[in-house]
């Protein structure tokens, strides 16, 4: 059975309060700066925005952080050396996201940067399926 989807403003109202500021103000530098034809999506744990099956960015909250996925960063690589060069300090990076508890510890002008010159949904898909085809 499906569940009905989340507006943000519900998402938002869901999370411990000490959180809602810090995702309401990476999630806003997201939204501000993804190119059209990405899908935005709100879930009960993340909120993600997608080109068809593709992961494209997504942010969640998490027991002891919150974890922003930037995909682009693995699927072009100088958009990770230059997300890198823009942090203030060593990231804390899982399998495939950085980790924080307070939005000041990302560098967000780079990642609004980074987003705005990511390419449509269309050719990130096929950028996404092509490199998943070198790997086979």
């Amino acid at each position: 059975m499906n569940q009905p989807a989340l507006t943000f403003e519900a998402y938002l109202d869901k999370l411990p309060r000490e959180r809602r500021s810090e995702i309401e103000r990476v999630w806003t530098v997201v939204r501000e700066n993804v190119p059209a034809g990405y899908v935005e999506g709100i879930g009960d744990k993340f909120l993600t925005f997608a080109a068809g099956d593709e992961s494209f960015v997504a942010l969640a909250n998490q027991k002891n952080y919150i974890s922003l996925y930037l995909m682009p960063l693995y699927i072009f690589p100088e958009m990770k050396a230059k997300f890198d060069a823009a942090a203030s300090k060593k990231l804390k990076c899982g399998k495939s996201c950085v980790n924080f508890l307070r939005a000041d510890e990302l560098p967000l002008e780079a990642t609004g940067e980074i987003l705005a010159s990511c390419p449509e949904a269309g050719e990130y898909q096929a950028r996404v399926r092509q490199l998943r085809d070198n790997c086979k």
